[in-house]
Protein backbone atom coordinates (compact mmCIF):
# COMPACT_ATOMS: atom_id res chain seq x y z
CA UNK A 1 0.00 0.00 0.00
CA UNK A 2 1.25 3.80 -0.65
CA UNK A 3 1.75 5.56 1.75
CA UNK A 4 -0.36 8.88 2.43
CA UNK A 5 1.29 12.17 3.55
CA UNK A 6 -0.48 15.50 4.58
CA UNK A 7 -0.91 17.23 1.33
CA UNK A 8 -2.39 20.34 1.80
CA UNK A 9 -2.22 20.78 -1.82
CA UNK A 10 -4.73 18.41 -2.88
CA UNK A 11 -7.41 19.26 -4.94
CA UNK A 12 -4.69 22.39 -6.11
CA UNK A 13 -3.80 23.18 -9.79
CA UNK A 14 -0.35 23.37 -10.82
CA UNK A 15 -0.45 25.86 -13.44
CA UNK A 16 1.98 27.77 -15.95
CA UNK A 17 2.16 30.11 -18.19
CA UNK A 18 0.18 29.17 -21.33
CA UNK A 19 3.48 30.78 -23.53
CA UNK A 20 5.27 27.62 -21.21
CA UNK A 21 2.74 25.15 -22.62
CA UNK A 22 5.55 24.01 -25.73
CA UNK A 23 8.09 23.98 -23.04
CA UNK A 24 6.39 21.25 -20.68
CA UNK A 25 5.01 19.20 -24.37
CA UNK A 26 8.90 19.46 -25.50
CA UNK A 27 10.97 18.35 -22.12
CA UNK A 28 8.30 15.96 -20.46
CA UNK A 29 7.89 12.75 -21.40
CA UNK A 30 4.33 12.37 -20.10
CA UNK A 31 2.14 12.33 -23.29
CA UNK A 32 5.03 11.65 -25.58
CA UNK A 33 5.30 8.32 -27.54
CA UNK A 34 8.25 6.65 -28.54
CA UNK A 35 10.71 9.58 -26.34
CA UNK A 36 14.09 10.17 -25.99
CA UNK A 37 15.19 11.12 -22.58
CA UNK A 38 18.02 13.18 -24.18
CA UNK A 39 15.45 14.82 -25.85
CA UNK A 40 12.67 15.25 -23.35
CA UNK A 41 14.30 14.71 -19.81
CA UNK A 42 11.61 15.16 -17.89
CA UNK A 43 9.57 11.84 -17.15
CA UNK A 44 6.54 14.18 -15.95
CA UNK A 45 5.65 17.90 -16.02
CA UNK A 46 5.85 18.25 -12.63
CA UNK A 47 9.38 17.48 -12.28
CA UNK A 48 10.05 20.19 -14.85
CA UNK A 49 7.62 23.07 -12.54
CA UNK A 50 9.44 21.52 -9.76
CA UNK A 51 13.05 22.18 -11.09
CA UNK A 52 12.01 25.15 -12.31
CA UNK A 53 10.38 26.25 -8.58
CA UNK A 54 13.85 25.06 -7.55
CA UNK A 55 15.92 27.15 -9.64
CA UNK A 56 13.94 30.52 -9.14
CA UNK A 57 14.81 29.58 -5.34
CA UNK A 58 17.91 29.34 -5.99
CA UNK A 59 18.33 32.77 -8.06
CA UNK A 60 16.17 34.44 -5.55
CA UNK A 61 13.65 35.42 -8.51
CA UNK A 62 10.67 36.60 -7.15
CA UNK A 63 7.55 35.10 -8.36
CA UNK A 64 5.27 35.89 -11.28
CA UNK A 65 1.71 36.72 -10.51
CA UNK A 66 -0.38 34.24 -12.83
CA UNK A 67 -3.48 35.37 -13.86
CA UNK A 68 -6.26 32.51 -14.38
CA UNK A 69 -7.08 33.27 -18.03
CA UNK A 70 -3.13 32.88 -19.13
CA UNK A 71 -2.46 29.94 -17.76
CA UNK A 72 -2.78 26.22 -18.36
CA UNK A 73 -3.16 22.98 -15.65
CA UNK A 74 -0.36 21.27 -15.50
CA UNK A 75 -1.70 18.44 -13.27
CA UNK A 76 -3.39 18.35 -9.46
CA UNK A 77 -1.47 19.07 -6.39
CA UNK A 78 -2.63 15.39 -5.91
CA UNK A 79 0.58 14.48 -6.87
CA UNK A 80 2.17 15.10 -4.10
CA UNK A 81 0.12 12.40 -1.76
CA UNK A 82 2.95 10.33 -2.19
CA UNK A 83 5.86 12.59 -2.38
CA UNK A 84 5.71 14.36 1.16
CA UNK A 85 8.99 15.61 0.50
CA UNK A 86 7.92 18.33 -2.25
CA UNK A 87 4.83 19.44 -0.26
CA UNK A 88 6.70 19.96 2.74
CA UNK A 89 9.86 21.91 0.31
CA UNK A 90 6.79 24.07 -1.07
CA UNK A 91 5.84 25.17 2.33
CA UNK A 92 9.20 26.02 3.53
CA UNK A 93 9.79 28.13 0.40
CA UNK A 94 6.30 30.28 0.76
CA UNK A 95 7.45 30.36 4.59
CA UNK A 96 10.66 31.77 3.25
CA UNK A 97 9.18 34.33 0.56
CA UNK A 98 6.54 35.42 2.94
CA UNK A 99 8.40 35.86 6.02
CA UNK A 100 5.98 34.46 8.08
CA UNK A 101 5.44 31.05 9.54
CA UNK A 102 1.45 31.70 9.26
CA UNK A 103 1.19 31.41 5.42
CA UNK A 104 0.90 27.98 5.82
CA UNK A 105 -2.52 28.54 7.00
CA UNK A 106 -3.03 29.09 3.53
CA UNK A 107 -2.34 26.32 1.17
CA UNK A 108 -3.93 28.50 -2.02
CA UNK A 109 -1.36 31.14 -0.85
CA UNK A 110 1.50 28.87 -1.16
CA UNK A 111 0.51 27.51 -4.29
CA UNK A 112 0.16 30.55 -6.10
CA UNK A 113 3.87 31.92 -4.73
CA UNK A 114 5.18 27.98 -5.90
CA UNK A 115 3.28 27.77 -9.10
CA UNK A 116 4.55 32.02 -9.71
CA UNK A 117 8.08 30.82 -8.53
CA UNK A 118 7.87 27.47 -11.75
CA UNK A 119 6.71 30.12 -13.71
CA UNK A 120 10.05 32.34 -13.40
CA UNK A 121 12.16 29.13 -12.98
CA UNK A 122 11.11 27.69 -15.82
CA UNK A 123 12.62 29.63 -18.80
CA UNK A 124 16.22 29.58 -17.21
CA UNK A 125 15.65 25.58 -17.59
CA UNK A 126 14.77 25.87 -21.26
CA UNK A 127 17.51 28.09 -21.56
CA UNK A 128 19.88 25.91 -19.97
CA UNK A 129 18.78 22.68 -22.02
CA UNK A 130 19.45 24.72 -25.38
CA UNK A 131 22.33 25.94 -23.95
CA UNK A 132 25.23 23.82 -25.75
CA UNK A 133 25.99 21.51 -28.11
CA UNK A 134 24.68 18.58 -26.66
CA UNK A 135 21.67 16.58 -26.58
CA UNK A 136 19.18 18.67 -23.60
CA UNK A 137 20.16 16.55 -21.10
CA UNK A 138 23.44 16.97 -21.39
CA UNK A 139 23.69 20.64 -21.74
CA UNK A 140 21.38 20.78 -18.86
CA UNK A 141 23.63 18.57 -16.59
CA UNK A 142 26.35 20.23 -17.40
CA UNK A 143 24.49 24.42 -16.48
CA UNK A 144 23.57 22.58 -13.30
CA UNK A 145 27.08 21.53 -12.69
CA UNK A 146 28.44 25.01 -13.22
CA UNK A 147 25.22 26.47 -11.23
CA UNK A 148 26.17 24.18 -8.28
CA UNK A 149 29.80 24.55 -8.01
CA UNK A 150 29.41 28.67 -8.43
CA UNK A 151 28.88 30.36 -5.05
CA UNK A 152 25.58 32.54 -6.10
CA UNK A 153 24.25 32.69 -3.11
CA UNK A 154 25.38 35.13 -0.81
CA UNK A 155 24.88 32.38 2.69
CA UNK A 156 25.14 34.10 5.85
CA UNK A 157 27.70 32.63 7.97
CA UNK A 158 27.53 29.07 10.24
CA UNK A 159 26.57 29.52 14.00
CA UNK A 160 30.06 28.15 14.82
CA UNK A 161 31.70 30.67 12.51
CA UNK A 162 30.05 33.47 13.63
CA UNK A 163 30.61 32.61 17.30
CA UNK A 164 34.86 31.49 16.84
CA UNK A 165 34.78 35.09 15.44
CA UNK A 166 33.17 37.00 18.08
CA UNK A 167 35.31 34.42 20.79
CA UNK A 168 38.53 35.97 18.58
Amino acid sequence: MTQQYNNPFQNMQIISPETQRGDYDNYCQAGQSRVSVKRSPFPRKVDLWFAGLSLAVRKKLDPIVLKKKDTVNIISGDVFNTDGWQAQAIMLIAIAVEDDLEVVLNPRRMMDIANGLAAAGVPHIIEMLNAGNEEPIWNLSEALDELLRTDNCEAEPSVEKRLAETLR
